[in-house]
């Protein structure tokens, strides 16, 4: 019997009593798929050993899986990886690291929002996690808009936001606002976005990616940014996770943001990931 676990009043729920070594029945695809519309992230724990092909059937009951970013010159490319698959993670192999983001704080953000068509969501499988930090934050973007003031609401509901992927930024944690944005991958969404499934409103901007709203003046657009930062990050819209090793963890990229917690860059830290995508049929 499957149960399915609030983790906060926010979003989150563990599902307890699932069996990944085999193939997810029809049924309980059904059950996954409900709970991940009302809870916006899955945590399934105790997956000691989970191979990465048992993921990747996990992650077809939500989505299709999405093509792995092109390796960077730094980066050691693991050989015989599945399609689509890539590891958060501080661990080396010849001198380069394995994976991507590997060490430190990161700051709330959105997954490929500087894209026309973002990734509908992200899996995690935790192999090695250290003693403590390195915590991933989730954010409920639909809840953050049903409690937006109703000035803030009136002054973005029919304004745009620009999202540009600066990855200077991620060593500063933040993007400069005086940095130029030419030449980076960025793209423009509705603040006011409506999820594609549920139709429900949404707050869609973020504190890493966002640069500012279209049609306003810089010192406006920057203020009533950091007022929507400010309003979505607060702690009763926020799941915080501590991972244990054989936590997989599935959060909906539409309508969350999610950050991470600083770490023991000495303490190695280490994920198997994948990507969603709309599956092509539109299942429900």
């Amino acid at each position: 019997m499957i149960h399915v676990v609030p983790l906060s009043r926010a979003l989150g729920a563990e599902i307890v009593g699932l069996d990944l070594a085999r193939p997810v029945e029809d049924g309980t695809a059904r059950l996954l798929r409900a709970a991940w519309g009302r809870h916006l992230v899955l945590v399934v724990r105790g997956l000691s050993g989970l191979s990465a092909e048992a993921q990747m059937r996990f992650c077809r009951v939500f989505g299709e899986i999405g093509a792995r970013a092109r390796p960077a010159a730094t980066r050691h490319e693991p050989e015989g990886a599945p399609a689509g698959m890539m590891y958060v993670s501080n661990l080396k192999q010849d001198g380069r690291y394995i994976g991507s983001l590997p060490d430190g704080e990161m700051q709330f953000h959105i997954d490929q929002c500087y894209t026309a068509a973002p990734a509908i969501g992200g899996c995690l499988y935790a192999m090695e996690i250290p003693g403590s930090g390195g915590d991933t934050m989730f954010g409920n973007l639909c809840r953050a808009w049903e409690t937006l003031p109703s000035d803030l609401r009136r002054a973005v509901a029919d304004r745009r936001a620009v999202h540009v992927f600066d990855h200077a930024a991620y060593g500063a944690q933040t993007r400069d606002a005086n940095r130029p944005a030419e030449g980076l991958p960025s793209a423009a969404h509705p603040i006011a976005m409506r999820h594609p499934e549920t139709g429900a409103r949404l707050l869609y901007v973020n504190r890493l990616m966002t640069t500012h709203i279209e049609g306003l003046e810089a010192r406006e657009s920057a203020a009533i940014l950091a007022k929507l930062f400010d309003h979505q990050e607060r702690p009763e819209l926020i799941y915080t996770h501590r991972w244990r090793v054989g936590d997989l963890l599935l959060w909906d990229n539409r309508c969350t943001i999610h950050a991470r917690t600083d770490f023991d860059p000495s303490e190695r830290r280490h994920l198997r990931r994948f990507t969603l995508q709309p599956r092509q049929d539109r299942e429900t």
